[in-house]
């Protein structure tokens, strides 16, 4: 049956005067009430589950606004309070207001703002269920049903109906399911989180992650083969839950794997922390877990997982243990993955790196060999025309330097082609230009920046068959 909203032409102003003519003649101290708390990321869903709840039901559907700022959640029972002498009434009837909520789809999902249902039948069942969002200034943003019924069995089963389609469909739930997802952080206070941003990467393909055979191979071994053994794994009594740590230099790929994994593991959900979201990993898990199977990806982990020696503030060695403990504590039926990425695998404490159950497996992305540097060139070069004996002269030039280098290197060789007026056909006096530009330069900083190693790029002109 379709709700009934109240408009401005309505009887009433205040939430009091609703509820008391819903009620009757039942006093209000006869009343009970029960709450269910929810995380706002799935608000939407909770709001589906209610309206599905509530398909059996003769039902109104009012507004709702708290004219009154306070740091606590709303309280069915603020509903019922009547204005006394100078103190105007509180929680004022409104049109039903929804907000565009981002989920990753073509369209919006329209979310539900506080909103109060008057329920009830062709019996004795009256109810309240209030709906209502709880953002503080710290903390995680709730969404909170609570509702307001007079003791009966009907009204009993009512409340339990109801909150167990909430937990139903939320554990069915497809919404945010299978893409790569973050919490926004709330400005002004690092860790804690405001909503769900949800990244469109462009895909990874398997032909676009340049790497060793080795390496590919520890990839599909710990990751997509572990995967896909997960069932087989359950029945014969073995966790589901692995940690990766994938370390290297800088510019070596490891974002890059990141998309490749989010791409191309099926059936995922990932979820990307930043080590200055640890504080909120309680909130990313817990979301994880409705989601699973999961990726859980911390970048650069050696900012909160260095020795505790070289912690300066409590607050580091706090969000240290709950990582480790997040890691350690979740059941082995839990379908997640945490993937770690560090370029400084020397800093991250004994406890991260060597305890089995919160690493299983450290998979080294080096700096590309003779063999990646060509395919890179291939890669980033493929809408250019590079000679093989550029190719090769490149690729001999450029010993120790990361995939970063070679992207960048590919770059200033359009631009060489471009200034000389053959867009996209590469020379070999481009290569020249472009490490004579180089050592010009030469520097530890300009080739950490470049994504080069501490031993640079050989920079001497590079020279034909004919010299």
């Amino acid at each position: 049956m379709q709700e009934e909203q109240v408009t401005n032409k309505s009887p009433h102003t205040h939430a009091w005067q609703a509820v008391k003519e819903h009620f009757g003649d039942v006093p209000t101290a006869e009343l009970s009430s029960a709450l269910r708390v929810f995380p706002s990321y799935i608000r939407t869903e909770v709001q589906a589950a209610l309206l599905e709840c509530f398909k059996a039901y003769r039902t109104r559907l009012l507004g709702i606004n708290r004219a009154h700022e306070s740091f606590m959640p709303a309280r069915i029972s603020g509903l019922f309070v009547e204005p006394r002498g100078p103190v105007p009434a509180d929680f004022a009837l409104t049109p039903v207001r929804y907000e565009s909520i981002d989920v990753g789809e073509d369209e919006p999902v329209e979310g539900l703002d506080n909103a109060l249902w008057l329920v009830h039948d062709q019996s004795n069942l009256r109810a309240a269920v209030l709906f209502t969002r709880f953002e503080p200034p710290r903390g995680p943003r709730t969404v909170n049903v609570e509702i307001a019924f007079s003791p009966s069995p009907d009204s009993a089963a009512f409340v339990t109906r109801t909150f167990e389609t909430i937990e139903q469909t939320l554990s069915k739930t497809k919404l945010y399911r299978g893409k790569v997802l973050s919490f926004e952080d709330k400005e002004g206070y690092i860790g804690q989180t405001k909503g769900v941003t949800v990244h469109r990467l462009n895909p990874v393909t398997r032909n676009e992650v340049i790497l060793s055979a080795a390496t590919m191979e520890a990839l599909d071994l710990h990751i997509f083969q572990f995967a896909k053994s997960r069932p087989a794994l359950a029945k014969l009594g073995h966790s589901q839950q692995k940690g990766i740590l994938l370390y290297g230099p800088p510019g070596t790929g490891k974002t890059h794997i990141i998309r490749y994994l989010a791409s191309n593991l099926e059936h995922h959900t990932t979820l990307l922390i930043t080590a200055g979201q640890v504080a909120a990993l309680d909130e990313y898990v817990n979301l994880a877990k409705l989601l699973q199977p999961c990726l859980i990806v911390i970048e650069d982990v050696d900012l909160i997982g260095r020795d505790r020696t070289q912690m300066r503030e409590t607050k580091e060695e706090a969000m240290l243990n709950r990582l480790l403990n997040e890691m350690d504590g979740l059941s082995p039926s839990a379908q997640l993955f945490f993937i770690l990425t560090t370029n400084r695998p020397d800093d991250i404490e004994d406890a991260i790196a060597g305890r089995p159950g919160r690493i299983d497996q450290a998979i080294e992305i080096p700096v590309p060999d003779d063999e990646c540097r060509l395919r890179l060139l291939e890669l980033y070069g493929r809408a250019m025309e590079i000679p093989t004996d550029v190719a090769e002269a490149a690729v001999t030039k450029t010993t120790g330097v990361s995939a970063a280098f070679i992207k960048e290197l590919v770059r200033r060789l359009a631009q060489q082609s471009i200034m000389r007026g053959s867009p996209g056909k590469v020379t070999m006096g481009d290569l020249d230009n472009v490490f004579a530009e180089l050592a010009r330069h030469d520097g530890k900083l300009a080739r950490t920046l470049l994504g080069g190693t501490a031993a640079s790029p050989r920079t001497q002109p590079a020279r034909t068959a004919a010299d």
